[in-house]
């Protein structure tokens, strides 16, 4: 009678893991940057859209409406929202995912009742918001002189 064994040798199995070990060390930052570009172009989003809700509301309600984006020290930074009195709209504000910054001092964007950008009462040329990730990525907000808000990843 013949017997045959049938299975992998250890060394066999060794090499295996070896490849595998090594596509990971290659994959895994891959990934991580990845996962930080998604909850950057995530949270640019949102605020991009919550920017067009506070123009909306500016309308809306015929009066001045501003949206801040503060910088605290050691503190997750935060946007908040304005109405017309100087009053917080708590329903609005936003707190900043870990990792995820702005890099320009305090700046805000302010809409007037016909929804063009204001700053004491008067136009204002364009505003910028840097936004920026833990892995050193930038995005921008980017509010026109026309009220038109945009997103983008090269400095205006």
């Amino acid at each position: 009678m013949k017997s045959t064994t049938r299975g992998f040798t250890a060394i066999e199995l060794l090499a295996v893991v070896g490849i595998m070990g090594v596509l990971a060390l290659i994959a895994i930052p891959r990934v991580g940057d990845a996962l930080i570009r998604a909850r950057l172009q995530s949270t640019v989003r949102l605020l991009a859209s919550d920017a067009h809700h506070v123009r909306q509301l500016a309308i809306m309600r015929g009066a001045t409406t501003r949206m801040d984006f503060l910088r605290f020290a050691g503190h997750p930074h935060q946007v908040r929202v304005f109405n017309e009195l100087a009053q917080e709209m708590p329903e609005f504000r936003r707190v900043m995912p870990a990792g995820i910054t702005f890099l320009a001092p305090d700046e805000n964007f302010a809409f007037n009742y016909l929804g063009e950008p204001v700053a004491f009462g008067n136009p204002t040329a364009n505003s910028t918001v840097i936004i920026q990730a833990s892995n050193g990525m930038r995005m921008f907000l980017i509010l026109s002189l026309s009220g038109r808000i945009r997103i983008s990843t090269t400095p205006p």
